[in-house]
């Protein structure tokens, strides 16, 4: 209702003003001084009205710069994530590329070898890191008691073969056992897991063995090439009178590994 008032009133001053343009009605000093008291009065209103619509013109046109800013917000934020998940998966890739040229490189001494790489894809959830579950199985002629190694300590034996993966039984397992030799000393003993430290079986009392030696594991047939298993940690005189107790703490980290070698028994 004001609205249309206003506009009513503005509609009366236009008629007004041409009707004495027209008539030539100004020549007359009251009617001057009549249209210059309305002038006044009015030209504050329309000013107002100007400014308002001024206004308004700039508040919506700057409503619809933020509303297009926000898009463009939410763009830019969908793609820094989008860009940060790239980047995660890069990394991984980067991990991997240098994984597997360590082991391209290391494979080179198994040039005499039957071997596959492999991925680890389950571990041990017990928290005793007994076995690990890796990629390949009879689709890659796996078989129970192959060699499983890294390119710097053994990691295992394949325990069992399924269709396209295999259990591996690692060095804290008791159902772990090879034969080994000391560092330095050449002589041979068995080895047989635990955890977290395994055992070495049938050291003399006389033998001289020491906290620190190396555990090296050897293939009784002269195929695979000596890979280093742990280091003795504890000796002491045990129970029987002619044996030593001697612990032995395995060097691999099997929750650190993601690929691995698995070399094949030749029949």
């Amino acid at each position: 209702m004001k609205g249309g008032r206003f506009h009513l009133i503005t509609f009366g001053a236009v008629v007004i003003g041409l009707t004495i343009l027209f008539t030539d009605l100004s020549k007359f000093s009251y009617v001057r001084a009549v249209v210059m008291v309305f002038n006044t009065a009015i030209s504050p209103v329309l000013n107002l009205k100007e400014r308002i619509l001024t206004q308004t013109e700039e508040k919506i046109d700057t409503y619809f710069r933020l509303v297009d800013v926000k898009k463009e917000n939410l763009d830019l934020k969908r793609r820094i994530q989008s860009l940060m998940l790239l980047e995660v998966e890069l990394r991984s890739c980067q991990r991997d590329l240098q994984t597997l040229r360590e082991l391209i490189r290391i494979s080179k001494t198994f040039s005499r070898l039957d071997y596959a790489i492999s991925r680890v894809i389950y571990y041990d959830p017990s928290g005793f890191d007994l076995f690990l579950i890796v990629e390949g199985g009879k689709d890659r002629n796996f078989k129970e008691r192959d060699l499983v190694v890294t390119q710097k300590e053994v990691v295992g034996f394949v325990e069992a073969v399924f269709g396209s993966t295999s259990r591996v039984v690692t060095p804290f397992s008791a159902n772990f056992s090879c034969t080994v030799v000391l560092s330095g000393s050449g002589k041979r003993y068995i080895y047989r897991g635990g955890y977290p430290l395994g055992d070495l079986l049938h050291v003399k009392v006389e033998d001289k063995v020491k906290e620190g030696d190396r555990v090296i594991l050897i293939d009784t047939e002269g195929r695979v090439p000596p890979f280093p298993l742990g280091v003795v940690e504890q000796v002491r005189r045990g129970k029987d009178p002619f044996f030593k107790e001697v612990k032995v703490r395995p060097l691999v980290d099997p929750r650190r590994i993601d690929y691995l070698f698995i070399i094949r028994r030749r029949d």
